[in-house]
């Protein structure tokens, strides 16, 4: 073996969604160049001691938004504290703006402010006069593109015309249609419903904005990419009713991929009580009974992916609830989250967990092999995870700017304890130890999703 070796992991447990095997891992420059039993670490300029640990594929984090306090840079910081290694951005287009010049900007940023690896998606908010600019979209390296099916009041809602133009469009193209699925009318017919009786907004959140009304989205917009022909992705599924469309569309071979966040996972409307504004996210935080039919459905392949749905807005916890934005931060604590409730409480496998944050992440969106996955020739996309760290995620724990976490006092056990992107430590023992400016920007493809 060539005796120059940037690093060598040594006696780890190697995690993927096959199994589990303890192996070491030669790294040179950007590539894993090998993975095998007892290589002999003979000239290489470090040798890292993983026994006991876990070494996962990096995290790849498919849904955030560095709109708000939180930019490229600052994302990618805090994403690279949890063990994430590459994003994919949310580059908002909204009423006024155009495709061509967000996108350019979004690239831009990331490019001189990232820590990590990172693509695009398109949100877009005018599909009537942005939609004749998607196929430059494609070009440009942007497949996938989100409308929301809900906020009518706030001007953010794309309605059933536009959002099957949408899907017309993404099949022509073989691109991938993103939907926030909730019925935008009825839910805010509810909102108003329940003001005029006075009820408490905090108390009734969840009721205005009930999980019946997300099913009846996703089964809507999924019988209209069916008929399109369009491949339909559905984000942040919050509720146990949601499963039983997109289990439907499974068994009649019909293309719709689920992705689940880990507030829907672990956190509850008894949240929402006691964070109050902090916790305001669309959809609703739930019920225990959604929490554990979500892992079920993780589980069991109904649902394909896991994102974090980073979106850290100032709030505080006693602001006025409806005057309050909607998003919490969520990247950093995701991994380890995902890790102590899912695979310490027995609701998952690690090898199930890697698949659904980093696998079929980088599968769906024309990453993998390059990404996904500890194999050689992929990038060293790496994290060193001790299994055996008790701690207690608190606000100044977090990295992100916004100065608050939903999962404020949650005791875990397991953290990440280095974080390699591309080759490069981004994060180790806490410390900071990656320079922003060196992510690259990856185009995404989803063409095989029509296969």
């Amino acid at each position: 073996m060539d005796q120059s070796m940037d690093f060598i992991f040594k006696n780890g447990l190697v995690v993927t969604s096959a199994g589990i095997e303890k192996r070491d891992i030669a790294v040179k420059g950007e590539k894993i160049i090998k993975v095998a039993a007892d290589l002999n670490p003979e000239g290489a300029n470090r040798i890292i001691d993983a026994s006991g640990k876990y070494l996962l594929p990096g995290i790849i984090d498919v849904h955030c938004h560095p709109v708000y306090v939180d930019d490229e840079g600052g994302l990618s910081l805090t994403a690279a504290f949890g063990g994430v290694t590459s994003v994919i951005h949310y580059a908002y287009v909204k009423p006024g703006m155009e495709v061509m010049p967000t996108l350019r900007q979004f690239k831009e940023n990331g490019i001189s402010k990232s820590y990590l690896d990172f693509g695009l998606h398109l949100g877009l908010f005018d599909v009537k006069n942005q939609i004749k600019d998607l196929p430059e979209a494609f070009n440009f390296g942007a497949t996938s593109f989100k409308v929301f099916m809900s906020y009518a009041k706030l001007k953010w809602m794309t309605d059933d015309y536009w959002m099957t133009a949408v899907m017309d469009v993404a099949a022509q193209e073989k691109g991938l249609v993103m939907i926030h699925a909730e019925n935008g009318l009825a839910t805010d017919y509810l909102e108003d419903k329940f003001l005029r009786e006075g009820r408490s907004p905090i108390e009734s959140f969840a009721a205005m904005r009930p999980s019946l009304l997300e099913a009846e989205a996703i089964n809507r917009a999924m019988m209209i990419s069916q008929v399109m022909g369009s491949v339909l992705y559905v984000v942040h599924n919050s509720a146990a009713e949601c499963l039983e469309p997109i289990s439907r569309a499974q068994e009649n071979g019909w293309k719709v991929i689920g992705e689940t966040c880990p507030q829907y996972l672990t956190l509850t409307e008894k949240t929402t009580l006691t964070r109050k504004a902090q916790a305001k996210i669309g959809p609703p935080l739930r019920t225990f009974e959604d929490n554990e039919a979500l892992w079920y459905g993780l589980a069991n392949g109904i649902l394909d992916t896991v994102g974090s749905d980073h979106a850290p807005k100032p709030k505080k916890v006693d602001d006025n609830f409806f005057d309050a934005p909607y998003g919490s931060p969520q990247t950093e604590t995701m991994l380890t989250v995902m890790y102590h409730h899912g695979v310490n409480g027995g609701r998952i496998t690690l090898p199930r967990l890697v698949e659904v944050m980093s696998e079929n992440n980088a599968k769906t969106f024309g990453w993998f092999p390059q990404k996904g996955i500890i194999a050689e020739g992929s990038d060293a996309d790496i994290v060193l995870f001790d299994p055996t760290i008790p701690h207690v995620i608190t606000k100044e724990t977090q990295h992100s700017n916004v100065g608050f976490t939903n999962y404020e006092g949650m005791e875990v056990l397991g953290k990440p304890i280095m974080t390699m992107s591309r080759g490069n430590i981004v994060v180790e023992n806490g410390s900071l130890v990656g320079k922003p400016g060196v992510g690259r920007f990856l185009p995404t493809s989803t063409s095989h999703l029509y296969d």
